[in-house]
């Protein structure tokens, strides 16, 4: 155990010494730091990529559909429930928060999709607070030169994953990101603080922050459990106590309240989909939310820690750290198609993802052992919930992109160290800010790449193509599909909000059948960004629409319910 109070050496001073006597020191003409001039242009760099880079898509993911479409349902006074359903009052399983906000920008533009780039920009500010309180954290908790703490940041928030969720989807993970370095940040000031005055109240706004991301995302569990064990380590037993008082006060309602109003079994055939069905159900799946991926059992776990490993070293570490080089090599689009990995598997691995994990597993190891923080605890624990979810686990490795290119530094520091033993530390330091540059160019390369694209009619961007090819068919359901009749759809809610239908999910037409001819359900809307092959079934209706690109969305109508026959 380490006394609060120790003395130790910073493993950091050194080099943000050497960094102060070139950077802090070294003013422009006009009288001011170049690295205060570096952090200005930098914010404008980086906002001016995401506004650039804004678009009309959403949905596509359905998750962030799903997202909207509670915000409406907050915003309109309808409650926490499905609005698309036919029978109202079906209690959605997500965590209520991302939606709450959105709702509160709802609020102020209701009329979708105009909103869209209204609701987007949550999440833009949200990635420019994380420049902005990466670099603060980095340099006054890490100790790290400034140019380096804002090369990380810089190349955290220009990382392309981040912006394309930010720009062209309503996803959460950028607010959860900002909500993951806020609890960080507030957890190790209080570490720090000598008084215990204040170190109570930032527990307690610890505490808040670690709820807010618990009802945000729940793998924020792994935050939870980590702030309690790291104010233990540091032997601090009442602000522990307090921030799971607080935790437990914040989050045990929301946990209670889904327990006793989950969706019946008679629910959960109507709406169908994932959004209706308990995570305690969709953890034994091989691939949570697809009920056809089949299920295991405890037996199955290691196997599944260890696929979601490789996928993590093997894919994701380099996916985040240099984006356009990984995508140049692998397609992430073509890959979710194949029918591995939709049954739960994996897309191909790349062997410099391995490298560049192993550079970041031992610059986690080094500054653990030098210091161990408060992002020692909640990054590990974070890897290991993934690691046990059988789900994509990109999504849930993307919020720590500042942690990771930090610790991936640190391990490229220790490598310098030890083949260049007899340079200085200035020489070493520049090593690894020249490679923090690296990251910066690459990814700022991948995003005027991008927005080149999507100008350019010839090169447009796949996933432009594809949502406008959806509103289209989704402006024609509206203008073509009586609103008495309800639709089934892979993605009931981009349906519902462009076309007002009530919708419930589409998977497993025979087995629900009946439900649907109960329910009002004549037609099939087809409107998964996937290439869906179609159900030899379908042949026995007529599809009223087909799209003309390569997707293959369409429209069924199975005609009357007294008449239609047999799926």
């Amino acid at each position: 155990m380490i006394d609060r109070n120790e003395k130790s050496v910073d493993p950091y001073q050194t080099v943000k010494t050497v960094a102060e006597n070139s950077d802090e020191n070294t003013h422009s003409p006009i009288g001011l730091p170049v690295i205060k001039i570096a952090s200005i242009v930098a914010l404008i760099v980086c906002l001016a990529i995401y506004i650039l880079r804004l678009d009309q898509v959403v949905g596509l993911f359905v998750d962030d559909g799903w997202y909207i479409l509670l915000a409406k349902s907050l915003a309109t006074g309808q409650g926490y429930s499905l609005i698309n359903s036919p029978s109202p009052g079906i209690l959605p399983l997500y965590p209520p928060a991302f939606p709450f906000l959105l709702s509160l920008v709802y609020r102020l533009s209701p009329n979708f999709p105009d909103n869209v780039w209204l609701l987007k920009s949550v999440s833009v500010a949200a990635m420019m607070a994380i420049g902005i309180i990466g670099y603060r954290y980095f340099v006054k908790e890490r100790n790290l030169p400034p140019m380096l703490a804002l090369g990380i940041c810089a190349a955290a928030v220009l990382s392309p994953p981040l912006v394309f969720m930010a720009t062209s989807t309503m996803m959460s993970e950028c607010v959860f990101a900002l909500i993951f370095l806020l609890t960080v940040v507030v957890m190790e000031k209080c570490r720090r603080s000598e008084s215990v005055s204040v170190q109570l109240k930032l527990a307690a706004v610890g505490g808040v922050l670690a709820s807010i991301a618990f009802l945000t995302r729940s793998i924020a569990i792994s935050v939870i459990a980590a702030g309690f064990l790291y104010l233990l380590k540091a032997r601090l037993p009442k602000p522990a106590i307090l921030f799971a008082v607080i935790v437990a006060a914040l989050c045990g309602p929301w946990v209670i309240y889904t327990r006793l109003h989950a969706p019946t079994a008679a629910q959960q055939t109507e709406q169908g989909g994932h959004i209706v069905l308990p995570y305690t159900q969709q953890f034994w799946q091989k691939r949570a939310g697809f009920g056809f991926s089949g299920n295991i059992n405890a037996a199955g776990l290691p196997e599944r820690v260890f696929n979601n490993i490789v996928e993590v070293s093997g894919r994701d570490v380099g996916r985040i750290i240099i984006t356009p080089l990984f995508e140049a090599l692998r397609d992430p689009y073509q890959e979710a198609q194949k029918m591995s990995v939709k049954q739960g598997g994996r897309g191909d691995t790349w062997s410099l993802s391995f490298v560049l994990s192993l550079f970041a597993v031992i610059g986690l190891i080094v500054v653990a052992r030098e210091r161990m923080t408060m992002a020692e605890f909640a990054v590990p624990l974070s890897l290991a919930v993934t690691f046990l979810w059988p789900w994509e686990t990109f999504r849930f490795v993307l919020p720590l992109i500042p942690f990771v290119i930090f610790y991936f530094l640190m391990g490229v520091r220790g490598l310098v160290q030890l083949i260049q033993k007899s340079s200085g530390v200035a020489a070493q330091s520049k090593v690894v800010m020249a490679v923090a540059a690296l990251i910066v160019v690459v990814n700022l390369y991948g995003n005027v790449s991008y927005i080149l694209k999507m100008n350019n009619m010839l090169d447009r961007p796949q996933w432009l193509q594809t949502f406008d090819e959806a509103e289209t068919m989704l402006k024609w359901v509206k203008a073509n599909v009586p609103q008495s009749d309800a639709v089934a759809s892979l993605n009931p809610p981009l349906v519902h909000l462009y076309t007002g239908h009530k919708t419930i999910a589409s998977d497993d037409p025979a087995k629900n059948w009946e439900n649907w001819k109960r329910l009002g359900v004549r037609y099939v809307v087809n409107a998964s960004v996937y290439a869906e092959p179609p159900d030899p079934a379908e042949q026995k209706f007529k599809v009223v629409y087909r799209a003309r690109g390569r997707v293959n969305f369409r429209v069924v109508d199975l005609g009357p319910a007294e008449s239609r026959p047999n799926w």
